[in-house]
């Protein structure tokens, strides 16, 4: 039987949520500057979510996730680290790349697991990491996933209790509400499917950490891995009236939908129109009101 949750009120200050312009599903809090799914399914992840094989399109695209995962690594320093824990590390694809002694990778797929085990990387389930204490990471990273997880609290204070207190970081990608593509495309804005829990604010973030006694060192509003791919999906998502079809393509091949429409708009902004996705993407970045962002925190220094 599913699991269903209903939530009225911020889960920061209880404040009653408002509803979010645009978005009907959506409920937010204008003092924490959070916004949630009123009503919601707990999210499950069947056995073949992750397969082993990519379709022809992501393996096309293979360079460039593998930059991607560069600049992931450069927001912690390049110095190998002894351990990096990666939590909703899919099929270890990421930290395959991470230059660590031991890597730990939680993930809630048991096949996407087995795929990290066969190549050399120790896993643990999400409940797992939840309950374990002083494993003295370095680094505890998070790529778009406290938006998908009902209690995002949880995984903070277990990341409090796993990272090195003297030099340990934190690095948390999130989409951000607070953006122009919210503001000027509404519910096209590719970070509203229904998998999305929750959607932040660096307000809301820096509220979550500093209940857990992180400290922000820094916020990133460029991310070209989230922010100008995902830009890209929204100006497709308006002009084709559907939702994420290229990202889907690009992630599932053959069992996703692409119509001709979406074939074409796709071409159409990848190209001819990619100089206004470009600006779009300056903009927003330079405004600090882009569609995502990565944060960076460390423990926070007590008081003499």
């Amino acid at each position: 039987m599913k699991s269903i949750i209903e939530r009225t009120r911020c889960p920061f200050c209880k404040n009653k949520g408002q509803q979010l312009p645009h978005l009907p599903l959506y409920l937010h809090c204008s003092v924490c500057r959070l916004a949630w799914v009123k009503r919601f399914v707990i999210p499950t992840y069947e056995e073949k979510y992750y397969q082993g094989t990519s379709p022809l399109a992501s393996k096309l695209l293979k360079p460039v996730s593998t930059f991607f995962y560069l600049i992931r690594s450069l927001y912690v320093g390049t110095e190998q680290k002894k351990l990096w824990i990666d939590v909703g590390a899919g099929d270890g694809s990421f930290l395959k790349t991470v230059r660590a002694e031991k890597k730990i990778g939680v993930e809630v797929s048991a096949s996407a697991r087995r795929l990290m085990k066969d190549a050399g990387i120790a896993t643990l389930t999400d409940e797992e990491f939840l309950k374990k204490n002083n494993l003295n990471a370095d680094v505890i990273s998070f790529w778009h996933v406290l938006e998908h997880v009902p209690n995002p609290w949880d995984y903070i204070a277990a990341s409090k209790k796993n990272l090195i207190p003297k030099h340990g970081r934190l690095v948390i990608g999130v989409p951000n509400i607070d953006c122009l593509e919210y503001y000027v495309f509404g519910s096209h804005w590719f970070h509203t499917p229904k998998f999305h829990i929750w959607e932040n604010t660096p307000v809301s973030i820096e509220l979550l950490l500093k209940q857990y006694g992180f400290k922000v060192e820094s916020i990133d509003y460029w991310s070209p891995e989230h922010h100008l791919p995902c830009l890209l999906q929204t100006f497709i998502n308006a002009s084709t009236g559907s939702q994420g079809a290229l990202h889907r393509f690009i992630r599932r091949g053959h069992d996703a939908t692409f119509r001709p429409k979406d074939a074409f708009w796709s071409i159409f902004w990848l190209t001819v129109g990619s100089p206004i996705v470009i600006l779009f993407w300056i903009a927003g970045s330079l405004m600090h009101k882009s569609g995502t962002i990565v944060v960076t925190a460390a423990h926070e220094k007590k008081k003499n």
